[in-house]
């Protein structure tokens, strides 16, 4: 067969064998890392433990290196008990995440109903929401007894635990209903001919052979939870309701008591670390990413009358935060008003906000950068975990994570002091959030590719550069623009180090929306009402791309 390449094309690619152009791409993946992450962090913690203000300082022998902040955190009961108050919150929401989202997941996986993908996307929503959006909906429902429920939940283990479900069932969902979706629908048609009725099927057969999902939607939520920042913030202020992230904040960034910060921040890494090592084996093992195209059945009798419940059920309850949003900005006094936008375009003099189209135009330019920069490095580690081989670079990918966004912009003041406070500063944290959640998106579509069609390729003479422009990256499609929703939903959502690195020309809408709740009054109640109905219009139409054309392994 005539080779399709042109020879001179031929010579060009041969310059990648097989695993040469995974193995670049690993590398400079891994550069971006160490400078764009790893070093910040490292600074940060050697100011922290050391008596020197340069680096150089460390390296001549001239800093003096105390561990004393470890003992003092270690046997410290107030910080064990925000240990384990951390491990308490992030295990109960662990716990009803799953109670909620398995049933969901099972009846998404196994049968087809009317308006399925729309009801889908519906509940995919909560995931991609900011924190902020998310916050002043809790507020709006269980905040004061002017709530729209009457209740004031506000520093309760509750409205957090809400929050927290509110998060990370649509996590549970697509994790574990993608998985059911790619194993064959013959094991219960099987079931079904031997007696068992749908019920007995899911206990006996669909939840064993889902358990790997099961485990690895639980480990993710954990982590998500453990690290839980914004809704703890705002919903749950008190010093009894701290977890670890909001200590690194306050240590950090508002006592200047790096060391307590830094020690926290390497207890978190260890315990975030250990779990991201189980989860991306758990991932490996699983083999997911392209799923079976099976004809879905129709539920009948008693099971059509269960989905129904489930989704009149859970639909309302996790849409409550944003519908309440809707409610208490455009009813008012009981009549349609729309005059919490009348103060939008006002520019205020404060340092985070200055003006509602500059911190709309700032979030736009950010979160379209940011997919572009995310989408490409999420790519470059994921294609050389599996076309190089490179398993440590999955747990690798995760650290940004376990990594508060306070400690991350700190360590960009102290390092890259020309970065700080600038576009290029804020930009490189909003890539370093997102490119985790690129990295999930991409990774199990690249591992399930099948081998026979790059196999193909090679033996046509094309180089591994040929391949993956006209073979792979085609194949890819519906992963990465899963990959770009996901930069664009989370660079839209992101405050804690905007907050830190930005000035008011960077402003973006979520530290806009913070401001405003920052001050009293009604007016300005009111106002971040108005900016978090649009944050989570934008950050909703992201998702709804992703549930239309985009696969993600969450």
């Amino acid at each position: 067969m005539k080779n399709i390449l042109s020879p001179k094309r031929q010579s060009k690619d041969a310059r990648f064998n097989d695993a040469g152009l995974a193995q670049f791409m690993g590398v400079v993946a891994i550069l971006f890392l160490l400078i764009f992450f790893f070093l910040p962090l490292v600074h940060i913690l050697l100011r922290s433990f050391c008596d020197f203000f340069e680096l150089p300082e460390l390296f001549a022998g001239e800093a003096t290196c105390s561990f004393s902040a470890f003992r003092n955190i270690l046997t410290d009961s107030y910080y064990l008990g925000r240990l384990g108050f951390t491990i308490m919150q992030a295990f109960l929401s662990s716990f009803f995440s799953l109670l909620i989202g398995l049933p969901l997941a099972f009846l998404f996986s196994r049968y087809d109903f009317p308006l399925k993908k729309i009801f889908r996307s519906l509940l995919s929503i909560p995931f991609v929401m900011p924190t902020v959006v998310v916050a002043i909906g809790f507020l709006s429902l269980f905040g004061s007894q002017t709530s729209l429920t009457g209740l004031d939940l506000r520093n309760t283990m509750w409205i957090l635990l809400f929050a927290h479900v509110f998060y990370n069932v649509p996590v549970v969902l697509r994790i574990v209903s993608g998985f059911l979706e790619g194993s064959s629908q013959r094991l219960d048609e099987a079931s079904y001919l031997l007696g068992a009725s749908p019920w007995k099927t899911f206990l006996r057969l669909n939840l064993p052979l889902a358990m790997p999902a099961i485990v690895s939607a639980a480990i993710l939520v954990f982590i998500f939870c453990f690290t839980s920042f914004g809704v703890i913030v705002i919903l749950t202020p008190e010093l009894q309701y701290s977890t670890l992230e909001v200590e690194i904040y306050r240590r950090g960034a508002r006592m200047l008591q790096l060391d307590k910060a830094a020690v926290l921040v390497l207890i978190q890494l260890v315990v975030i670390m250990g779990l991201s090592y189980v989860y991306s084996r758990i991932q490996a093992s699983m083999g997911l990413g392209l799923k079976a195209r099976e004809q879905f059945k129709k539920p009948e009798g008693k099971l059509r009358n269960i989905l129904y419940v489930v989704m009149a059920f859970s639909i309302p309850l996790l849409l409550a935060p944003l519908v309440a949003i809707v409610q208490k900005l455009f009813f008012i006094d009981g009549s349609i008003s729309f005059s919490y936008f009348s103060n939008l375009g006002e520019v205020s003099r404060s340092v985070g906000f200055a003006g509602f189209n500059l911190a709309l135009y700032n979030s736009l330019r950010f979160s379209l950068v940011t997919v572009l920069l995310a989408t490409a490095l999420g790519f470059a580690f994921s294609y050389a975990i599996v076309r190089a081989k490179w398993q440590f670079l999955d747990s690798l990918s995760l650290l940004p994570l376990a990594t508060s966004a306070v400690t991350l912009g700190f360590g960009y003041l102290i390092s890259f002091p020309v970065l700080s406070a600038s576009f290029a500063g804020v930009l490189l944290t909003h890539v370093l959030i997102a490119f985790p959640f690129v990295v999930r998106s991409i990774l199990p579509a690249l591992r399930a590719l099948p081998v026979n069609v790059t196999d193909a390729g090679k033996g046509l003479g094309s180089g591994q550069l040929s391949i993956l422009r006209r073979i792979e990256l085609p194949l890819l499609k519906p992963a990465l623009i899963a990959a770009a929703s996901f930069a664009f939903a989370i660079s839209l959502g992101e405050f804690a180090a905007t907050l830190i690195l930005s000035r008011p020309e960077f402003a973006t809408l979520p530290v806009a929306i913070f401001d405003r709740l920052a001050r009293p009054g009604e007016a300005n109640f009111g106002s971040a009402l108005a900016l978090a109905f649009v944050l989570m219009v934008l950050s909703s139409i992201a998702m709804f791309i992703l549930e239309l054309f985009g696969e993600s392994e969450f």
